[in-house]
C-alpha cells in the first residue's frame, strides 16, 4: 500500500492556516450568527492578522463554509474520452469531482446546518458551483476544439458552446440525485452513485431522439 508524500512545511502551514480560519468562523457564525461573525473575530479567533485572512478567503461568508477556488486536473481533463458513447457521463463525474474541490470543510453536517439556518450563505455556495462548472467546460471545449468532429461544430455552434451544452445535459443526473426524496445531504453526491440516474439519462436520450 502507498502513502501521499508529506506536504511540504511551507504548504502545511498554509493548510493549517486555513482550516484554523474556517474552523473559527463556522463555530463563530452557529454561535453568534453570520451578521454578528467579523473578518476581525475570526482572525482573532484564528491566531492571525485580518490582513492574512484575506490571502485565504475573499469574503468571510467564504471562510464560514470552507469554500475555496475550484481545480481541474490535467491529468482528469486527459482521461475524458470525446469519442466515447458514455461522454456526458464522463463529464458528469467529472462535474462531482470538481465541484468537491470547492468544498474544503470536512463537517458536511455543519455546512448543511448554516445554510439551512443561513439561507443567503446558499447563493455563495451556488458560486462556486457555476464556477466549478465554469472551469468544466472550459476544459471540454479545449478538448472539443482539438478532435475533427467536433472542432467543425454543428448547426453554426462551435467547440465552446458544445462544451457549455453538454456541461449543462451532464448536469441534470447530478441535479436529479440531489432532489430525490432518498438524498441524504450530509453524506452528498460523488461519482460513484451517478450511475442509476446517468442510466435513466441515456435511456431516455435513446427515447426521444
Amino acid at each position: 500500500m502507498t502513502t501521499a508524500a508529506p506536504l511540504p512545511l511551507r504548504e502545511r502551514k498554509k493548510a493549517e492556516t486555513w482550516g484554523a480560519l474556517h474552523e473559527s468562523a463556522a463555530s463563530l457564525a452557529l454561535q453568534h450568527g453570520v451578521d454578528e461573525t467579523t473578518v476581525e473575530a475570526i482572525a482573532a479567533s484564528a491566531g492571525v492578522s485580518p490582513r492574512t485572512f484575506f490571502n485565504y478567503f475573499h469574503v468571510k461568508e467564504d471562510a464560514i463554509l470552507g469554500l475555496r477556488e475550484p481545480v481541474l486536473e490535467p491529468a482528469q481533463l486527459s482521461r475524458i474520452s470525446v469519442t466515447a458513447d458514455d461522454l456526458v457521463g464522463q463529464i458528469s463525474r467529472l462535474l462531482v469531482t470538481v465541484a468537491w474541490t470547492a468544498i474544503g470543510g470536512t463537517d458536511r453536517a455543519r455546512r448543511r446546518q448554516l445554510i439551512a439556518r443561513y439561507p443567503n450563505l446558499a447563493r455563495r455556495h451556488m458560486d462556486y458551483m457555476v464556477k466549478a462548472e465554469r472551469l468544466v467546460s472550459q476544459g471540454i471545449s479545449g478538448l472539443l476544439a482539438q478532435d475533427p468532429v467536433w472542432a467543425a461544430g454543428a448547426e453554426g455552434f462551435g467547440p465552446e458552446e458544445a462544451a457549455r451544452m453538454l456541461v449543462m445535459i451532464a448536469g441534470v443526473p447530478i441535479r436529479f440525485n440531489i432532489t430525490s426524496a432518498d438524498f441524504d445531504p450530509v453524506e452528498g453526491i460523488s461519482a460513484e452513485t451517478l450511475g442509476p440516474s446517468l442510466t435513466l439519462l441515456h435511456d431516455l436520450l435513446r427515447k426521444i431522439s
